[in-house]
């Protein structure tokens, strides 16, 4: 009820004030010493230089993630035998060694690679290979939100749609390398450029109908997306994340969002949808799974904000034994 936007003044003023948190307890307790001093930049760096040959594996995992160390430690760290420290030492943006980078994308573990290929100093052919050998998801890695247009040109037209769907996360694109994946034939492709904010309502269409159910839950997180698309997605929906992603849209309709009740993780961002029908949301501050959504929506009326408040109170006053 508190975080509903539209509750009056007045009634805001009614609510029983919050309990003060008791702030967490941040203080280090029983901390190996030599952590310490890796983890410390004020450490003299004669000391520095002789903790990558530590006993504990903790100390050089340490070291592996600082931002202001040689790269004489660098190279004695990618040798490091737990693969924890080498996959920390490859995601760090403060190695930019080729060499060094080259060698950990052909370590024999899949989570040294992968931080690899988030480093940003990750050689464009390291990337490509990278790509195509282990599964880094659909995230924007950071080459890519550095690389020219010529590289990105260069990644669109790679045969290997792995490599376009890196491209395709990326909003700020050429007009050329733009057009070629939103045409691209590749559910992956279609997945990264579906929620690109320069996609009109005719597009999504398109794409809605090439695709089908498989891209209704990243077309649903477009803010282009139109009322009968979402509508249409919700009706045709094959997976849950698909309602969720239409309920939470500003733009879904109220006869939408009735879809979107019938499942169990959706119906929450539906209850807390500003266009869900009053009727439904004053019967949905009654359910106990669901009241708390209800009541943080603006659409609420006020006089059952009100009815709310109300019984607010009244339990805080037997509860204090007034």
């Amino acid at each position: 009820m508190r975080t509903n936007p539209a509750l009056p003044g007045h009634l805001r003023a009614l609510l029983p004030a919050r309990p003060e948190a008791t702030p967490p307890d941040t203080t280090w307790h029983d901390v190996d010493p030599d952590v310490a001093r890796a983890a410390d930049p004020a450490t003299p760096p004669d000391e520095v230089l002789a903790l990558p040959d530590h006993d504990s594996a903790l100390v050089r995992w340490t070291l592996a993630g600082r931002p202001d160390l040689p790269g004489e430690i660098h190279e004695r760290l990618a040798a490091d035998p737990v693969p924890g420290v080498r996959a920390d030492l490859a995601a760090n943006p403060a190695v930019v060694s080729a060499p060094i980078l080259r060698g950990l994308a052909n370590d024999e573990h899949e989570d040294v690679r992968r931080s690899v290929a988030h480093n940003p100093s990750v050689p464009l052919d390291v990337l490509t290979h990278l790509a195509d050998s282990i599964r880094i998801g659909p995230n924007l890695v950071p080459r890519v939100t550095t690389a020219t247009d010529d590289e990105l040109r260069l990644l669109a037209a790679s045969p290997s749609a792995r490599v376009r769907m890196l491209v395709a996360e990326r909003t700020a694109l050429p007009a050329d390398v733009f057009e070629l994946l939103v045409t691209d034939d590749d559910i992956r492709v279609a997945k990264g450029i579906a929620p690109h904010p320069a996609l009109s309502a005719d597009r999504l269409w398109a794409l809605a109908e090439r695709h089908g159910p498989s891209l209704y839950r990243r077309l649903a997180t477009n803010p282009n997306c139109d009322p009968d698309l979402l509508h249409h997605m919700a009706r045709n929906a094959t997976a849950r994340r698909t309602y969720r992603a239409v309920a939470e849209h500003p733009n879904t309709r109220g006869e939408t969002l009735l879809l979107c009740l019938g499942d169990d993780v959706a119906r929450r961002w539906a209850a807390a949808h500003p266009n869900l029908p009053a009727d439904v949301l004053i019967g949905l501050v009654e359910d106990p799974g669901l009241a708390g959504c209800a009541a943080a929506n603006p659409s609420l009326p006020v006089e059952v904000m009100e009815r709310l408040i109300v019984d607010i109170v009244m339990v805080g006053k037997r509860s204090s034994g007034e």
